[in-house]
């Protein structure tokens, strides 16, 4: 008889020692069946009544009684035939209610089309707001996605991906909202027209980093001039003189450019050039008055034209998209009001967003909301990028699927990192709302969709260390609190730049190498002593050339060093794995 047939195999033998016997066959009956979907084993308690299922403290990402997705789900519709027949996107094919043009835009890129645009458009089919936006090109030229969305009337496919709940999502939208498409330097009576109109209320912007620039000698009688802040002075005086200095005639100015007080500098900038060119002093006060400059804080990925999926996404449309744009579904959109009661308190009835359940929050400062997404997604994400690199991950998707990395970042959220934002001690509502939204934020790192590599987010880690995570250590220090794990994050980072240790092999074998300052680099690896060495001194010496703190401040220097040269050791010896399981 065959091995695998023989009656005394070894669990009838185990049996048989325990004294359980053979195994009797079941009584015969009908065969119950398990409901499709769940596993053997032992079974879930249920949640008490009212009160949903606790989760793991801990953890970051979906609640453990969801199921992981280990892949993106596919679109719910089968691949094209190669037959099909698909319509030009214009708009005799895709008619839209006409709409007063309310809103000018300057730029019309993947990320203001998946963002601005598409939450105008939501706020619109809602019947939230009745507004349409013109697209203005804002450089010389032609060409481009510019070109493309000219020729298909502003229409466009927008498709968000990411988790909600713990479960894999995937919206694809068909935005109407943009009216006119214009260029401001070869159509200039046709972008004048546009921002002399009175339905006008606001400007919307995104020209780049670069954008929000003081360029000296700008010719404000230029058609147009040639910066953006030029053009925006030129803009608001053209208007002023139009209306003849209407204060209900001012606009307000929203800009989304990535740099810190962006409506800020670009006010400043409008005021200088006013000055530098002595513009009526009537007109200084209208800016000052009439109009209103919101400070803002963006927050989407947006990879742009989705290749990949594009025959699909027109297979269910039914359209020729060029302009089709893949986001995620996460987002934010704070922004900034001003003092109540002011004029800039106006914008959330001209852009009710969050009234359309857009991610749009209207607060009366950005630089609180700004210290929260610093400090929880971008620190996360440092901390995240040395830990997971010393322990052979490649994207955050792999680091945040690791159980003990996931632990190590849902202790450092939870335990350090929530506590140094001024909002949790405010009261317990305050504490939970801020958990809540830490919990939104961190399920962005188990998306399937998003492919974010580490290598990538430790593109300078020194400073990012410090601006992100360092102060979360300062505060706790200051607050009678410990930040070991904080620490720890920096001592990973000087550990996997040393490129010396217990994980060496593994991340040579990855092909990572820091991109960071090259002397700063040098002087990590040059300076190493070995983990049998003087490991604080070798930490002291990358803290003072980093210059972490000021030259006079030796004590937290060395506070810093001494606690890191703890974690850097067991990191050297042991390994990454067992530092995180040591403190988490």
């Amino acid at each position: 008889m065959p091995a695998h047939r023989r009656r005394d195999g070894p669990a009838r033998r185990r049996r048989a020692r325990r004294g359980g016997g053979a195994r009797q066959r079941p009584r015969p009956g009908p065969r119950r069946r398990r409901p499709r979907g769940r596993r053997r084993g032992r079974r879930r308690r249920p949640a008490r009544a009212g009160r949903p299922a606790r989760r793991r403290r801990g953890v970051v990402g979906p609640r453990p009684d969801r199921p992981r997705p280990d892949r993106p789900r596919p679109l719910t519709h089968p691949p094209p035939p190669k037959d099909l027949a698909l319509l030009d996107l214009d708009a005799a094919t895709a008619p839209a209610p006409p709409r007063p043009t309310t809103i000018l835009q300057f730029g019309g890129g993947n990320f203001l089309r998946a963002f601005v645009d598409l939450m105008v458009h939501e706020a619109n089919v809602r019947g939230v707001m009745d507004a349409g936006i013109a697209v203005v090109r804002a450089t010389p030229g032609t060409g481009g996605a510019f070109d493309r969305l000219r020729a298909q009337d502003g229409r466009f496919h927008v498709l968000l991906e990411g988790m909600r709940d713990g479960e894999p999502v995937r919206e694809l939208t068909r935005v109407d909202s943009v009216t006119h498409v214009v260029s401001a330097h070869d159509e200039f009576d046709t972008y004048r027209a546009l921002y002399l109109s009175p339905e006008l209320t606001t400007v919307v912007s995104n020209t780049t980093e670069a954008g929000i620039a003081w360029v000296e000698g700008d010719d404000l009688t230029a058609r147009p001039p040639a910066s953006f802040p030029a053009k925006v002075t030129a803009l608001l005086l053209d208007r002023f003189q139009h209306f003849d200095g209407a204060p209900d005639k001012g606009l307000h100015v929203v800009c989304c450019e990535l740099v810190e007080d962006n409506a800020t500098a670009l006010r400043e900038h409008v005021l200088r050039h006013a000055a530098a060119n002595d513009l009526p002093a009537a007109f200084v006060a209208w800016v000052e008055t009439a109009c209103a400059f919101h400070d803002t804080l963006v927050d989407r990925i947006v990879p742009g034209f989705p290749r990949a999926e594009i025959d699909a996404i027109q297979a269910e449309t039914g359209y020729r998209d060029e302009l089709a744009t893949k986001g995620e579904l996460y987002g934010l959109w704070a922004i900034a009001t001003g003092e109540p009661g002011g004029r800039g308190e106006a914008i959330r009835d001209l852009l009710p967003l969050d009234r359309a359940g857009q991610p749009v929050e209207f607060v009366t400062d950005i630089r609180p909301v700004r210290l929260t997404k610093v400090r929880i997604l971008n620190g996360l994400h440092t901390a995240m990028a040395q830990v997971g690199l010393l322990a052979g991950r490649e994207t955050v998707g792999e680091a945040a699927a690791n159980l003990t990395i996931a632990s190590y970042l849902g202790h450092l959220l939870h335990g350090e990192v929530l506590p140094s934002l001024p909002a949790y001690e405010e009261s317990d509502e305050a504490a939970e709302a801020l958990a809540e939204l830490a919990d939104r934020i961190t399920e962005r790192f188990t998306s399937p969709f998003l492919h974010h590599r580490l290598a990538d987010i430790a593109l300078n880690s020194v400073s990012k260390w410090q601006a992100r995570n360092l102060p979360v250590a300062l505060d706790a220090w200051a607050a009678g609190r410990e930040a070991s794990l904080t620490v720890l994050a920096f001592a990973a980072l000087a550990v996997l730049y040393g490129g010396q240790g217990f994980d060496a092999d593994r991340v040579a074998a990855s092909g990572f190498a820091p991109r960071d300052d090259a002397a700063l680099v040098a002087l990590v690896r040059d300076t190493f002593p070995g983990p049998d060495g003087d490991v604080e001194g070798w930490l002291r010496t990358v803290i003072d050339a980093a210059g972490f703190f000021p030259p006079d401040d030796g004590a937290l220097a060395a506070r810093l060093a001494a606690e890191a040269a703890a974690h850097a050791r067991v990191i050297l010896t042991e390994g990454i794995t067992v530092a995180l399981k040591a403190v988490s």
